[in-house]
């Protein structure tokens, strides 16, 4: 951990922090990020007057587990290891909770719980680089704000449960963070659960839900296994238990990639998803968002937001919600195998260089690794001596990347789409195609995201016994593919302040 630097801004009394809480919710809705974010913002410029600080860091504890960060969003990046009450902090989770920032340089540390009656429902970490500044008077201060808190973090905490196990909830996040984001979760996920909690922490900020859920096909046809590791049956109402409306969900996608419902009542089996939870009876979702995950030109799987309150969504969320699903697409895929330990169909001999590809683009941080066990995946079905890629730069230029040393994309020089051997295939024109080298061939074929053409994959061979046959396996390979090199797109696009985690390229 760095220490945050001291904010700037108008103090005023300690006194008013009941009086700057906002309405952070609607009625059946979940909080508000930006909201969250403000109130924080607000509190900590009150507490200051009469508790000087340079950090207010401030954490609430939902009802079904976890701790959420409420601010600074910059300590999100830190992953401080908050302890969770059980059902109050002790006292050496406190000492434990200071060390932290201690270790980083802060001269002076207070942690103080925030308690409801017999529960701890979050707790506030305080850092000075002032030596001695929270004396007894500065802690009789902020026990007294702690007091005052309770009530509304209460509320928070029974209203939190789709992000419950989360590290933090990160009101700042935008849609150009967005991919780097949901790689990283992607790429550090270790299981199913794992990357639901990571997902719906990082999705909450831009389209806030009370579930999330990432669904692969199941073992019976028209049967779903949720990677969250949730019961089919659950009890939602004093009715008893029923199944989850999982089949009847998916099957409203039809033949659309994305789905939007204003109303999920209106389920004609009479079943419905339980999204809400806290201390009442958990509430059916009303509004639904989803985006079906595609590997390949195959369905791995569905991702599912799911909100209590009435038409929710709008059709904007379902652009973000698509760019979620293609990023996510490979690993969700990966973790159908068999040695994830799914309870799914097998996956054939044929099917399985296929999904180890797309594990290891997914679960590695560097794209020459990532690259060279794609291409060791791709040679168990489609032998050969090495693979090329080209990709778009504007609409009238392409780079080639060199699989084996990939570089940035700034130094790599432009080739003309007039000149490229492959203009077709950006085109459209050709599905693939063939071209002579050095006592060798390559067979081409585009790498395609959305329906867009981004660049495209060059296989090599001393020779094909039939080309047509090996760009029908390359094309299933390409699409695997395609997803992570556009991310290093979009990253080259951003510009030199993009985060290097999604760029996955090692520069000097």
């Amino acid at each position: 951990m760095r220490p945050i630097q001291p904010r700037d801004g108008t103090r005023t009394g300690a006194g008013e922090a009941d009086a700057l809480v906002p309405v952070l919710q609607h009625e059946g809705s979940a909080p508000d990020p930006v909201a969250l974010s403000t109130w924080h913002l607000a509190l900590a410029s009150s507490t200051a007057v009469e508790v000087p600080h340079d950090l207010f860091g401030l954490w609430v504890f939902p009802t079904s587990g976890g701790a959420v960060l409420l601010g600074p969003s910059a300590l999100a990046q830190d992953h401080v290891p908050v302890p969770i009450p059980a059902p109050r902090l002790l006292q050496d989770d406190l000492y434990r909770l200071e060390e932290i920032l201690r270790r980083a340089q802060y001269a002076s540390v207070i942690a103080v719980p925030i308690r409801q009656e017999t529960r701890d429902v979050g707790v506030m970490l305080l850092g000075s680089f002032t030596r001695a500044a929270f004396g007894p008077a500065q802690a009789v201060a902020l026990y007294r704000l702690a007091g005052s808190l309770a009530p509304t973090m209460n509320e928070l905490a029974a209203s939190m449960p789709a992000v419950a196990a989360h590290a933090a909830l990160e009101p700042k996040m935008s849609g150009e963070e967005l991919p780097e984001h949901l790689a990283r979760a992607a790429c550090d996920s270790a299981s199913g659960p794992d990357l639901v909690r990571r997902v719906s922490g990082v999705l909450y900020a831009l389209i806030p839900h009370d579930r999330l859920e990432i669904l692969v096909p199941g073992a019976a046809v028209n049967s779903f296994v949720a990677l969250s590791g949730a019961p089919t049956r659950r009890r939602w109402s004093s009715a008893g238990g029923r199944p989850e409306a999982y089949a009847d969900i998916v099957s409203r996608f039809g033949e659309q990639e994305t789905l939007l419902v204003e109303d999920l009542a209106q389920l004609e089996s009479g079943s419905e998803w339980p999204v809400g939870g806290g201390p009442g009876p958990v509430l059916p979702a009303r509004s639904l968002l989803g985006a079906r995950l595609t590997v390949a030109g195959q369905c791995a799987g569905y991702l599912l937001l799911g909100s209590v309150a009435h038409d929710a969504y709008r059709p904007e969320d379902e652009d973000i919600l698509a760019l979620a699903g293609l990023i996510l697409a490979p690993r969700v895929a990966a973790l159908r195998t068999p040695e994830a330990g799914m309870r799914t169909e097998p996956v054939t001999p044929q099917e399985l260089p296929l999904v180890r590809a797309a594990d290891v683009l997914a679960s590695t941080g560097h794209l020459g690794q990532g690259l060279a066990g794609f291409a060791a995946e791709l040679g168990q079905l489609l032998p050969h001596q090495g693979i090329s890629l080209h990709l778009r730069r504007g609409e009238e230029e392409v780079i080639a990347l060199d699989p084996e040393a990939p570089r940035p994309f700034a130094d790599l020089p432009p080739i003309p789409v007039a000149e490229f051997e492959g203009a077709d295939l950006l085109s459209g024109e050709r599905e693939w195609l063939v071209r002579s080298l050095d006592e060798a061939e390559e067979v081409m074929v585009p790498l395609r995201v959305a329906g867009r053409t981004v660049g495209t994959l060059g296989v090599r061979s001393t020779g094909f016994a039939s080309p047509r046959i090996a760009a029908a396996i390359a094309r299933q390979f390409a699409d695997v593919l395609a997803p992570h090199l556009e991310l290093l797109r979009r990253g080259a696009a951003a510009g030199p302040g993009f985060p290097r985690r999604v760029n996955m390229v090692e520069t000097e």
